[in-house]
C-alpha cells in the first residue's frame, strides 16, 4: 500500500498545502459534480490563491498610500518649519 503522498511534502510547505486542501474542500459539491473532479478541485485551489493574492495586493496598496501620505505630510511640515 502506498503512503499518503502529502506525508512526503516538506514540512515548511505542508501546512500551506493542507490549508489549500481544506479551503478547496469547502467547494466539494461543486467539483464532485464536474466532469473532471480532480481538475475542478485544482482550479478551485487556484481561485482561492488568486483571491488571497488580490486581497493582499489591496492591503499592500492601502499601506503604500498611507505611508506615502504620511511621508508627504512630514515633508510638508518640515518644509514649512524651514521657511520660518
Amino acid at each position: 500500500m502506498k503512503n499518503n503522498w502529502r506525508d512526503n511534502v516538506e514540512v515548511y510547505l505542508r501546512k500551506h498545502l493542507e490549508l489549500q486542501i481544506r479551503e478547496s474542500f469547502k467547494h466539494k459539491e461543486a467539483y464532485e459534480n464536474s466532469q473532471n473532479p480532480n481538475t475542478a478541485q485544482l482550479w478551485i485551489a487556484i481561485a482561492n490563491l488568486s483571491k488571497e493574492m488580490f486581497e493582499m495586493n489591496l492591503r499592500m496598496k492601502f499601506l503604500e498610500k498611507t505611508i506615502y501620505d504620511l511621508t508627504s505630510k512630514i515633508n510638508e511640515e518640515t518644509h514649512k518649519k524651514k521657511k520660518k
